[in-house]
Parts: C-alpha cells; structure tokens; sequence
C-alpha cells in the first residue's frame, strides 16, 4: 500500500523516530521560522501607520481628523484590494516552488507586478479625488479639503504596497522572508525617527 499520504511534509525523515515532544518542538521552530518574519512585517507596516497618526495628532486636530478619513476609507479600502490581490502570488510561487519549477516564481513575480500595478494605477482617482469623494459623503468642508491635500501623498504608498506585497509572497514562498522581517523593522524606525525628530523640533521651538 502506498503510504505518501502518511509522510511528514515539514519534520525530516531521521526525526520520524523521535519521541513526540521532540517533533512538536522541530515543527514549531520551523514553523515560527517563516510566521515571525511575517508577523514582523504585518505589525510594522500597520504600526507605521499608527505611529504617523499618533505624531500627527500633535500638529493639529483638522490634520489628525483628515489622515484618519484618508487612512482608514480610501487607503485601507485600497490596501485590502492589493493584499488580496497578492494572495495569488503567493499560491502560484508556492505551487512553483513545490514543483521545482524556479524559473516560474520569477515569471509570476513580475506578472504581479503588471497586474496588481495596472490595479492601483486604476483605483488612484480614489486617491485624487478625494476631496470631492469625501465632500459628496457629507464630510466637513475644511476635513474634505484637508484630505484632499494629504491624499496626494499617498500615491507613492499605493505602489509601495504593490511592490511590498508581491515581493513579500514570493520570498515567503520559497522560506526565504526573514529578510522581509528585517528590512520592515528597518523602514519602521526609519519612518517613525523623522516623525519624532519633527515634533520633538515643534514642541520646542
């Protein structure tokens, strides 16, 4: 009888034989040896955007009120389309990845690139028009305008998300996101040290 349905797809042949706990441990260190880089990548990239809103707060309450419209309608709403988006980069590399097909995680990479590229360029009137957008939700008039303005600088984030999450599902397809996990804690102290330099300046000036 054929027994392939019955063999370990992530502990090792020579640990088949050890004793339970052993292989409960090597599972999980395996395992959290792809989910933390991950983890790490999520918060980091949310807390980016906490960190921003926080420090803003600081400046004034129009600013903080239109950064909070603008994060939490327009670039969140934009964020779950990419990510989703993405989610299929990840299947197609993984399945390339386990077929031993290497040449087509690249191919699928750059596809994704194209396709979810071409996706973000169509949802960026969202981001463009946002004043009227939010003008025609009822907003305040000085929110509405406010968002406007800042939403403008959200359109590099728009395809730094394209690229962020692509490249992340292709590295982590092929285990290799540890490198994702550090350059994100990176960009979040990069982003978050202007932020404090900024406000530390304003509140003693």
């Amino acid at each position: 009888m054929d027994n392939s349905i019955q063999q370990s797809l992530i502990v090792p042949e020579d640990l088949s034989n050890v004793d339970l706990n052993t292989r409960i441990w090597t599972e999980s260190k395996m395992v959290w040896k792809i989910a933390f880089p991950a983890m790490v990548a999520r918060v980091t990239s949310f807390g980016m955007v906490v960190v921003t809103q926080a420090f803003i707060g600081h400046i004034d309450k129009l600013e903080l009120a239109a950064y909070a419209l603008q994060q939490s309608f327009i670039v969140r709403f934009i964020n779950g389309i990419v990510i989703g988006m993405s989610s299929a980069t990840e299947t197609l590399c993984g399945q390339a990845f386990g077929a031993r097909h290497d040449h087509m995680m690249g191919i699928y990479l750059q596809r994704s690139w194209i396709v979810d590229g071409v996706a973000a360029t169509i949802l960026l009137p969202l981001v463009i028009f946002a004043a009227p957008i939010f003008r025609l939700l009822g907003q305040d008039e000085g929110v509405a305008i406010a968002a406007g303005n800042m939403s403008l600088w959200f359109i590099p984030y728009v395809y730094y998300l394209v690229f962020s999450f692509t490249i992340q599902m292709y590295l982590q397809a092929q285990l290799k996101n540890k490198g994702v996990g550090w350059f994100s804690a990176i960009n979040f102290l990069c982003s978050s040290y202007p932020s404090v330099l900024d406000i530390c300046e304003k509140n003693l000036s």
